[in-house]
């Protein structure tokens, strides 16, 4: 069996390309247009199908095929084997001649035609041969002589009965005693509204192409204000293709309303395949362009979280910065409770701050932790600069800590050395007047509420949370309670020994001169300690050969009151 084929299977289909493009309604570069060449029936493509499957191209005895120029019949046949599907065309064609009522000549004109140029593989060309006497007779002779110069099969027919050897009358149209019923007008009409349709789809297909080129490869830019406006401008763009996506799709399955009809023919049914066919590819056109968005959005979105990041990092990194700066300089404690207090409550006010602050900058760490689980993500660079708003944050809180600490501390010295005061102050106000050892027991137990066991033990406590500018004001305050320590320690042991000695007999005492036992008790009291007083300035010149405590003892009785 012989085959010829006078293109390659691309070739094919780009020349069925162009055909479609060209549209019937186009204007052509050169001579008529598609629907111009269509009307007059030069050549048919019904739809119908031989014995074995391949399509069917007639040209029919109209008697007008000599007005076709080449250039025409080229377009003419690139546009009648576009019709079928490229599976049909791939598999080659049959091409019916009818020329019953011309002349042999013009069987011959359409036959160099074919050999000439046909976009497509020829199976085998069935010719019917003029009817008339001399036209029979003399294509009898020529048909022997000119059969074999061609280089595909050429099968001449006398009559349409042998053609039903290897077709079918259901693929026939009527002027060949066929069912196939084929009206040319509807069939132009539906080719028209087919290839609008398939111009639609293409100049969609473009729009998408130069969108997709156009944004595959664009400066995403560095400013996360500029990448958002490229983002939203981008997305509705692609809102805009996807709207046009839908109303083609919507033409589409309009159109595919309109040529599926009951009792479809076959040449209808292939439109209805041909419309059919164009959807499906719509539809994989959208997917695929829908798929090729969401990769470049997450791409886009992802580039514009990492540079938001990175501006994020920045602002947080410079405010944490000037935090820890501010921390660094507050190292003043006070000199007095009020003072302390006030430095309490700004360090109170600024960790407020802080930790605003460090909630933000916890809240970057986490998005950079997020980011750093992309496949797109640059990991090191996102966790470096992760762990140096850690760092930061770190030292921060501890500087805080520590001020606090600090504060904390000077504010219970502050207490301490307030609570001593008070105690000198009652202890003093003691010596001066009237208290027995029970007031001095109290007055000891209560230098227990702010750590006052042993004078050397409270100045040690005292100067370990002392400061620089409170050590002045700790020692002044240690001195101060070692002195009345001591004073109340001697009176504590003097009353004990008043209490030991054994009670002497009551004598009777006139009423007139009796004194209370009281005022009498005061008054040798205070007799007693003017004596001490009197005698130790009389030594004052030989103190240097005393111990320390009662030079100490000398010295808080030198600046007793006078009333002592």
């Amino acid at each position: 069996m012989k085959f010829w084929k006078c293109s390659t299977k691309s070739e094919r289909r780009a020349a069925a390309a162009e055909a479609e493009c060209d549209g019937c309604g186009s204007e052509a570069d050169e001579g008529r247009s598609i629907g111009e060449l269509l009307l007059p029936q030069y050549a048919l493509a019904t739809g119908g199908l031989a014995r074995d499957h391949r399509p069917l191209v007639t040209f029919p005895d109209n008697g007008n095929f000599h007005l076709l120029s080449t250039t025409e019949y080229r377009r003419l046949l690139l546009y009648l084997t576009s019709v079928p599907s490229i599976l049909e065309a791939d598999m080659g064609f049959h091409v019916i001649i009818d020329r019953r009522k011309d002349r042999w000549n013009s069987v011959k004109t359409v036959l160099l035609r074919i050999s000439e140029f046909f976009p497509g593989m020829i199976h085998a060309v069935y010719v019917l041969r003029p009817a008339s006497f001399i036209q029979k007779a003399l294509s009898e002779v020529s048909s022997k002589l000119f059969k074999e110069e061609f280089r595909f099969r050429v099968h001449v027919c006398s009559s349409v009965e042998e053609l039903y050897e290897h077709f079918d009358r259901s693929q026939l149209t009527p002027d060949l005693s066929g069912e196939l019923q084929y009206s040319h007008s509807e069939w132009i009409q539906q080719r028209i509204a087919l290839d609008k349709f398939s111009t639609l789809m293409k100049e969609i297909s473009g729009k998408l192409d130069n969108f997709m080129h156009e944004i595959v490869d664009c400066d995403m830019g560095n400013d996360p204000t500029q990448t958002k406006e490229l983002l939203d401008s981008q997305e509705t763009r692609y809102k805009a293709l996807k709207t046009e996506l839908a109303s083609a799709t919507t033409q589409g399955e309009e159109l595919l309303t309109q040529v599926r009809k009951p009792n479809l023919t076959y040449n209808i049914i292939s439109h209805v395949a041909a419309v059919e066919r164009l959807l499906v590819q719509l539809d994989e056109t959208e997917k695929q362009f829908d798929t090729f968005w969401q990769k470049h959005s997450t791409k886009l979105n992802h580039w514009l979280q990492f540079r938001t990041f990175l501006l994020n990092f920045k602002q947080m990194q410079a405010t944490l910065d000037g935090h820890l700066k501010t921390a660094c300089d507050m190292t003043e404690v006070g000199e007095t409770a009020n003072r302390v207090d006030s430095l309490i409550q700004e360090a109170v006010d600024f960790e407020k701050l802080c930790n605003c602050d460090l909630d933000t900058a916890s809240s970057v760490i986490d998005d950079g932790e997020k980011l750093m689980q992309d496949p797109l993500s640059s990991v090191d660079h996102i966790e470096s600069k992760c762990e140096e708003l850690r760092r930061t944050s770190a030292l921060l809180i501890d500087k805080i800590q520590k001020r606090n600490m600090l504060l904390s501390k000077a504010r219970e010295l502050m207490d301490r050395i307030d609570k001593a005061n008070e105690w000198c102050t009652t202890g003093v106000e003691l010596l001066a007047g009237e208290g027995g050892l029970i007031a001095v027991d109290k007055l000891l137990e209560d230098a227990r509420s702010f750590g006052l066991t042993a004078p050397e033990q409270f100045r040690e406590m005292l100067m370990q949370s002392a400061t620089q500018e409170t050590r002045a004001l700790v020692t002044q305050v240690s001195q101060r309670v070692e002195d009345v320590w001591l004073m109340v320690s001697v009176k504590r042991a003097t009353l004990q020994r008043a209490a030991a000695k054994p009670a002497r007999p009551v004598q009777s005492v006139p009423p007139q001169s009796a004194v209370p036992a009281t005022t009498n008790n005061q008054v040798s009291l205070k007799i007693y300690m003017v004596c001490g007083i009197n005698n130790i300035r009389e030594q004052s010149a030989r103190s240097h050969f005393l111990p320390l405590k009662v030079r100490v003892h000398r010295r808080v009785l030198l600046n007793m009151p006078s009333t002592f």
